[in-house]
Order: structure tokens, then sequence, then C-alpha cells
């Protein structure tokens, strides 16, 4: 008589440790998604300024910009020739206009212009991607000297935070995230020069629709967008219909957009030195002192920080120690107006 065949315990084994090992991985996949998705809420909306990623690195990029001998300066076509004919996009044409329209934007909504001593330097201090984190931003909006203070588009309860710094007297401008070289995320609805016109300009309406009471722009990031001639060009139409005027963070040595901002007439300056590459308040001290050289040199200097806790100890520190140095903080939109004096008279 045949006895009935038993299940093959070991047969089964194989499968059961498979199935459980599945489940396993299924379940780790789940687990770090959600913390992803939890740590970029963060990124975007928190205050752990330790969790976002301010800019995309400044290794390759001069602390202080040089400022060239007279034997070695180039034409702005020249220049703009150099650098546009590296790319595999053709050249623009980019023939410069005449006048800066009187009581543009950005004339409309300056800071009050503050009143420099005879023999005085001037010095514009921006500070970058503010808003994300509140505590440190509202200590910048709080000093009580005449800021630039530039706000990521993306941050959240961004209105309140701008009326605020307005109504403090500071310049206002949009840091308008833009594409990077490298890895560094510039955040949502940053300007990214492979896509299509129409996405870049929805992008660009978006970063300029989410608050008011802004003179102008400059690139968080960029170093990949602002040396694509097309993708500024687009950029900065809307910017010079808008009234605004351009600050050219120069986070690449090979940006196109001051010069072509100068070529289409817009109001433009760029930055002289950065702050805070080092996150510490002696370092920031140091390009502190950098920029008083620079700014004795050439009578007035711009410097770029960030809402670091550092930064503000540093500018604390040496703020006060201005006045007996003959050097003034002034507004971005002071030396926009003396640059362009005699062009905005002649437009009146």
């Amino acid at each position: 008589m045949n006895k009935p065949i038993s299940p093959n315990n070991n047969a089964t084994k194989p499968i059961v440790r498979y199935m459980m090992m599945s489940f396993y991985f299924v379940f780790i996949g789940f687990c770090a998604m959600g913390i992803w998705i939890k740590w970029d809420a963060i990124r975007y909306s928190g205050d752990d300024y330790s969790s976002h990623i301010y800019e995309e690195g400044f290794d390759a990029v001069s602390v202080t910009v040089p400022i060239p001998s007279g034997n070695t300066k180039l034409s702005f076509l020249q220049r703009l020739s150099r650098k546009v004919s590296a790319k595999p996009k053709p050249a623009l044409v980019i023939q410069p206009e005449r006048n800066i329209t009187a009581r543009q934007t950005w004339q409309k909504y300056a800071a009050n212009t503050v009143a420099v001593p005879d023999n005085n330097a001037k010095v514009i201090l921006v500070i970058d991607d503010l808003g994300i984190v509140k505590d440190v931003s509202k200590q910048m909006i709080d000093m009580d000297v005449p800021l630039t203070l530039s706000f990521l588009p993306y941050a959240s309860d961004i209105s309140a935070q701008v009326n605020d710094a307005y109504a403090r007297g500071h310049d206002i401008l949009v840091h308008i995230p833009m594409e990077p070289k490298g890895r560094a995320d510039p955040g949502p609805h940053a300007l990214l020069s492979s896509t299509s016109s129409q996405v870049q300009m929805d992008s660009i309406n978006y970063n300029l629709s989410q608050f008011s009471n802004y003179i102008g722009i400059n690139n968080h990031m960029g170093s990949l967008f602002t040396e694509d001639a097309e993708a500024v060009d687009r950029l900065l139409n809307v910017v010079k219909d808008k009234g605004l005027l351009v600050l050219d963070s120069k986070t690449t040595s090979n940006s196109l957009l001051e010069d072509m901002a100068y070529a289409k007439n817009i109001p433009v300056t760029n930055r002289d030195v950065f702050l805070d590459n080092i996150r510490e308040v002696g370092a920031i001290m140091t390009q502190l002192n950098e920029l008083e050289r620079v700014a004795k040199r050439e009578g007035t200097a711009l410097a770029i920080g960030h809402p670091y806790p550092q930064t503000v100890a540093a500018l604390k520190r040496w703020i006060p120690t201005l006045a007996g140095k003959g050097i003034t903080i002034v507004p971005i939109s002071q030396i926009i107006k003396d640059k362009y004096a005699d062009t905005l008279l002649a437009a009146k």
C-alpha cells in the first residue's frame, strides 16, 4: 500500500525566503522614499539652514572678481564674441540701445538714497538666498543699514518677509534659481537651458510673480544657464519689459548676464567679492577686509553674502567700524543711479 506524499519542506523554503527578502526590500524602499520626501519638504520650507544648499560651490570661481588692466580690456562685442563662439549655438546679434527710460520699476521701488561724506568709499552688501531660513533672514532684515536683500521666490511665506524688508528700507531683488554645471539643485522652477523656450518663460514668470516691491534680479547658481546666450536673452527681454535692473553674481567667469544686459541698456552691475564661501567668522572678516580694499581702490565695491549665523556675527562686528574707515554702505539702486546718472537725466 502506497503512503501519501507529504509536502517537501525543503523545497518550499527557498520560495518563502525569496518572498520575505522581496518584502524586506520593498519596505526599505518605501521608508527611504518617505525620508527623502520629508527632507525635500524641509529643504524648501523649513528653518534648518544646514539642510539647504545655498550655492553650487565656488572652487572654480574667483572669490574676488579681477579688474582687467587697460592693456587687456576688450570691447563688449569682442567679449561677447569670444564667449559665444565656443558654444554650439549661433551667436546672437545684439545692438546696444540708446537710453534707459526714466522712472522705471527699479527706480519706483528703490531704497532711499544714503548721504555719503566726501571722499568716502561706497560698499554694497547683497545678501542672497533669503526666505528659507526665517530666523537668520529676519536678522538680516533687521540690520540697521541699507542692505540689498535677494529672496528666493520658492520660500514659504515669502511676501510677508519681503514686505518687512521693504518697509525697513532695503533694496529687494528676486534671486532667480538657474541651472548650474554641477550636481547642486537650484530649487523648484529653476531656469534650465535644456528646456523649451515656453518652459523657460513659464519659470521666468513664476519667479517674478511670487512677491512685489523688488527692483531687479540676480542669479542663484546659474553657472550653466548664464553662459547660454539664447536663454539669457529670453530672460533679459522680460527683465527689460518690467523695467528692472540686473546684478550678475558671477558664478562663472564666462557669464553673459552682465554683458548682454549692458547691450540691451538694462541697468546692470556685478559682484566683486564673495564673503562667506568659508562659514567661519574669521574667514568672513578677511573677506570684508578684501571688500574694503577693493572699495578704497575703485571707489565702490559690491559683496555677496548668505544668511549664515557666522555672516550675521561678522557683519555686526564689522559695520560699526566703517565710519572711522571712510566707508559708507549704500543700497544697490544708489550705485545704479550714480552709474547711469547722465542717461537718466537725458531721459527725463
